[in-house]
């Protein structure tokens, strides 16, 4: 594609640092452009916006200590956008506007934050629960339950 500012280069889709501004700051990300092989003037295809938008709205969460796009995903995990927004007490289109690179504001990160705490404490008592129950022999370890199913179906004993 020839370039729209010098006329006589050619827009090359490639990564390339670009300033953006959110609430007052400017950051520079890497994404994806048009750079113009003889002028170098940059522009973003409509396809890479969003994905650039995200990049500088996930920049200035870094800078403020709140959870980017990426960690609210991983957050919520295998829960569906509307089943995250239940548990946190929010519509779903904040859930999905904070996934495409909305900031959310500082009292809805603490509401991720708690349920990101709350999520990882109930996960360390179901760890400790199964690990207390199988040093009181409630249960087979992993080793001893592969080996059984190698020789076949486990068999249960009582406990003289």
């Amino acid at each position: 594609m020839k370039c729209f500012v010098c006329n006589g280069g050619t827009l090359v889709h490639q990564l390339a640092d670009i300033d953006g501004r959110i609430k007052k700051k400017t950051y520079t990300v890497n994404t994806l452009a048009l750079v113009c092989s003889r002028c170098h003037h940059v522009a973003i295809e409509g396809e890479d916006m969003q994905d650039y938008m995200r990049r500088v709205a996930d920049a200035y969460r870094r800078d403020h200590d709140l959870y980017t796009s990426e960690e609210i995903k991983a957050i919520r995990g295998k829960l569906t956008q509307q089943q995250f927004a239940s548990a946190l007490g929010v519509g779903v289109a904040s859930v999905k506007r904070w996934e495409l690179g909305l900031v959310q504001d500082k009292g809805n990160d603490r509401l991720i934050r708690e349920y990101d705490r709350q999520e990882s404490l109930k996960w360390r008592y179901e760890i400790k629960d199964r690990e207390a129950l199988a040093d009181e022999g409630h249960g087979l370890s992993v080793g001893a339950g592969l080996c059984a199913l190698a020789h076949g179906p486990p068999t249960w004993r009582p406990t003289p």
